[in-house]
């Protein structure tokens, strides 16, 4: 069987402040009308309309996820304590589908990228879960590089692939960290070297192997706690015991740089990482001023910004490359090259705490 998972966690900082730590980004209408989180399970319901979609998220997004989804059938909400990282989070679930299907396949997905088209990107799943399946390989999806982008990570592929249902596959010869603008320039040359979109397709009982061989103690302290049964009364005591032991750990660092064979499918999809608010500009078309601009505005004299307003009205007259957002009695101002340290207003906005009520 396929097993669709879906990570969306986050606290919310990055689109602060439209999200935030109770509204993340996921469950915000940012590429479609539609949130984020509801695109990514429409595009697995189109894979399996049989199979259960796990969603792993912190235990503080389990109110607002839950209202979001009310009434759709097949879903199944797994809760965090506490985030350490995707390393547990796909630990966690492999454990929870094991007990039902030892050599069922997982695909692992993101609650926060924009794919499309949905019938392309159905057949690159559909591919991957034959390459997991046959080949007993972890697989990855790699995006064709269309620029030399320094905010994400890439995969190198080794000379040579094979084709299945018609898309390119290749063994996976290194991961690379984020790169050098001079690296990230390099790698779009080369050809052999794709983004890393962080969705994979794997066995469960392959995958699992891979725990126990590189990552000893997260599969003991997993085994030792016993089965994980999301509907068991004892399993949010449960896993906040066992969280409490795992280190932080990402799957690419834990799992993926280190395992025996790994595969990257290239998928002929348009993909985006909606990371942050720079994220709209690639999204939405710009005026002949170069301005991006959503809700009611007035632009007067004003280039290469981007406007977001979901209540009220927002003005601009005389400025250039900045970032204007108007949400819920908040209105932030920041120059676009400033964007990657928006975490820096959002830390010093919760060192005050009369102003909690906008985090």
């Amino acid at each position: 069987m396929i097993h669709p998972v879906i990570m969306a966690g986050g606290k919310g900082e990055r689109f602060w402040p439209y999200s935030n730590s109770r509204h993340p980004k996921q469950l915000l209408p940012l590429v479609t009308r539609q949130s984020m989180l509801e695109d990514t399970l429409d595009h697995v319901k189109r894979l399996s309309r049989q199979a259960t979609t796990r969603l792993i998220i912190g235990k503080n997004l389990e109110k607002p996820v839950k209202t979001k989804l009310k009434g759709r059938r097949g879903v199944e909400i797994v809760a965090e304590p506490m985030s350490k990282n995707t390393a547990a989070a796909i630990a966690l679930a492999c454990r929870i589908i094991q007990a039902q299907d030892p050599q069922g396949v997982m695909i692992v997905l993101t609650a926060d990228h924009a794919i499309g088209p949905a019938a392309d990107f159905q057949k690159a799943l559909k591919a991957a879960v034959e390459v997991a399946q046959k080949r007993r390989s972890l697989v990855t999806f790699g995006i064709k590089p269309t620029r030399p982008d320094v905010g994400f990570g890439y995969v190198e592929a080794q000379e040579g692939q094979s084709e299945v249902q018609g898309l390119a596959v290749h063994a996976v010869k290194r991961f690379h960290e984020k790169p050098t603008p001079e690296k990230a320039r390099e790698y779009v040359e080369s050809g052999r070297f794709f983004w890393n979109s962080g969705m994979f397709a794997w066995r469960v009982d392959v995958l699992w192997e891979q725990f126990e061989k590189h990552q000893p103690d997260l599969a003991k302290a997993f085994v030792k706690a016993g089965e994980l049964n999301p509907k068991s009364k004892l399993f949010a005591d449960k896993v906040k015991k066992l969280y409490a032991k795992l280190p932080d750990l990402s799957i690419d660092y834990g799992i993926m740089e280190k395992a025996d064979r790994i595969e990257v499918i290239i998928p002929e999809i348009h993909w985006d990482d909606i990371g942050s608010w720079s994220a709209l500009d690639r999204l939405h078309r710009a005026d002949a001023a170069g301005n991006r601009a959503l809700g009611e505005n007035v632009l007067l004299d004003t280039e290469n910004c981007t406007v977001f307003a979901d209540q009220g009205l927002v003005c601009t007259y005389g400025v250039k490359d900045l970032l204007v957002v108007q949400h819920e009695g908040v209105t932030l101002v920041i120059p676009k090259d400033r964007l990657p340290q928006i975490k820096n207003l959002v830390k010093l906005v919760q060192s005050k705490s009369k102003l909690s009520k906008y985090l």
